[in-house]
């Protein structure tokens, strides 16, 4: 058993590496929430016109390479242009569902 395990953390480690993820340092001590720094308020989220510029900027960049792709990636692209185009139009407008 201890000879699968050796491959076995091999490969959560170098998985945890691509992700950009680094393995927490093994120590006797547990860090808990109280020696762990404040890491103050989050930002404030930016303003709804704000984000409906971004997601029609996004629809219109995926909309203008759905021609440019074979397939499955065509199709991909027009559906991520096809819901950004649903957040502004629908869900983000002021006084739609979300607001």
């Amino acid at each position: 058993m201890a000879a699968a395990a050796a491959p076995a953390s091999a490969l959560s480690a170098e998985i945890s590496r691509a992700a950009g993820k680094l393995a927490a340092p093994s120590s006797s001590e547990p860090t808990s929430p109280s020696q762990a720094e404040p890491a103050g308020p989050p930002p404030p989220p930016p303003p709804v016109s704000d984000v409906i510029d971004a997601l029609r900027a996004s629809a219109d960049s995926a909309s203008r390479l759905v021609g440019t792709e074979p397939g499955y990636r065509a199709g991909l692209l027009s559906s991520i242009a096809a819901s950004c185009t649903a957040s502004y139009t629908v869900a983000l407008v002021p006084g739609g569902p979300s607001i």
